[in-house]
């Protein structure tokens, strides 16, 4: 019981700088560790993409192909939305968590623990069941808009840093609340937080669209983190209200 008293306490305070910084390197830590046991484990990762899309047709929500025709143009259309598909992840999330940390937002230690947990909740899911993006998947209808352009995904450089089999669940998706909260946060402006409003289901279609996500896994990420995000609430709630607090 000390122990979880210790824990709660820990993770409900924004702590310095460092410490902050820190909780990222761990996080990344984990996730090259997963990415470097994943890296030959490519028939796995195609054949439970395949159980995905399968799922997805019993279902009748494959509705990739569609979005992907919608939303794809031409040349530049595709790079513009295979760098919005980085963006959105090494841009968007830690800019939304910085901007919190130094504006002292009181949900600040919320965001951090809500965004830990999620990490750590993903990472457990990539270690166990590595699965390819739809855009790999020759007979899914889906086309590659992202091996070529601005930052080309399966260059040997992106390689070294991200990995290709953790499709499921997407976290692209279930983080962009942070952006969401935190753009919304900053401004009074109507088309700022029209914009904030507009970011998640914008993020939702650009992973669609470049082929690196199925819907599947637009809602594995959203039940990552929900969950993640109520147990950040009760957390640090139950540590700012607690009687006798220091």
């Amino acid at each position: 019981m000390r122990v979880l008293r210790s824990a709660r306490r820990f993770l409900s305070t924004r702590h310095g700088r460092g410490v902050e910084v820190a909780f990222a390197i761990g996080g990344l830590a984990a996730y090259h560790l997963v990415r470097a046991r994943h890296l030959a484990d490519r028939d796995v990762a195609l054949a439970n993409a395949r159980r995905v899309a399968d799922a997805e047709r019993r279902a009748g929500l494959m509705v990739e192909p569609a979005v992907q025709r919608l939303l794809v143009r031409g040349p530049m259309s595709r790079r513009l939305l295979g760098a919005a598909y980085v963006a959105s992840q090494v841009v968007g999330v830690p800019l939304a968590l910085r901007t919190a940390f130094h504006r002292g937002y009181t949900a600040y230690p919320a965001l951090r623990t809500m965004a830990l947990m999620s990490w750590a909740a993903g990472v457990a899911w990539y270690w166990l069941q590595p699965v390819a993006p739809p855009r790999m998947l020759p007979d899914s209808g889906v086309s590659d808009t992202v091996s070529e352009g601005f930052i080309p995904m399966d260059s040997a450089l992106v390689r070294a840093f991200y990995n290709p089999y953790a499709a499921m669940p997407s976290l692209h998706v279930g983080m962009t609340p942070v952006v969401a909260w935190a753009v919304w946060s900053s401004s009074t402006n109507p088309a700022v937080r029209a914009a904030a409003v507009a970011y998640p289901p914008a993020v939702a279609a650009t992973v669609v669209a470049t082929g690196q996500h199925f819907i599947a896994d637009i809602a594995g990420g959203i039940a990552v983190v929900l969950p993640a995000w109520v147990i950040a609430r009760r957390i640090t709630r139950a540590r700012r209200t607690s009687p006798g607090r220091p």
